[in-house]
C-alpha cells in the first residue's frame, strides 16, 4: 500500500512541477519578447539596442546556446 501511495504522491508532484515549469518558461518568454518590442518600438537606435539585449538573455536563459552566440560574435568582429 504504501508503494502505490508512493507512486501516486511522485507522479502527482512530477505533474505539479512539470506544469509549474512550464509556466515560469512562458512567462520568461513572454516578458522578454514585450521587453524587446518596446526596446524596438520607443528608441530610434530599436534595433541595436534589442540585438543587444537579445544577446544578454538568450546567453542567460540558454546555456547551449553559448557556443553559437560566441561563434556568431567572433565571426562578426
Amino acid at each position: 500500500m504504501k508503494t502505490v501511495l508512493l507512486i501516486i504522491l511522485s507522479f502527482v508532484a512530477h505533474t505539479f512541477l512539470l506544469a509549474g515549469l512550464k509556466f515560469l518558461m512562458v512567462g520568461w518568454f513572454t516578458v522578454t519578447t514585450k521587453l524587446m518590442e518596446n526596446v524596438l518600438v520607443n528608441v530610434p537606435d530599436g534595433a541595436d539596442r534589442a540585438i543587444f539585449w537579445g544577446r544578454i538573455l538568450g546567453f542567460t536563459s540558454h546555456p547551449m546556446l553559448w557556443i553559437f552566440i560566441l561563434a556568431v560574435n567572433y565571426g562578426n568582429s
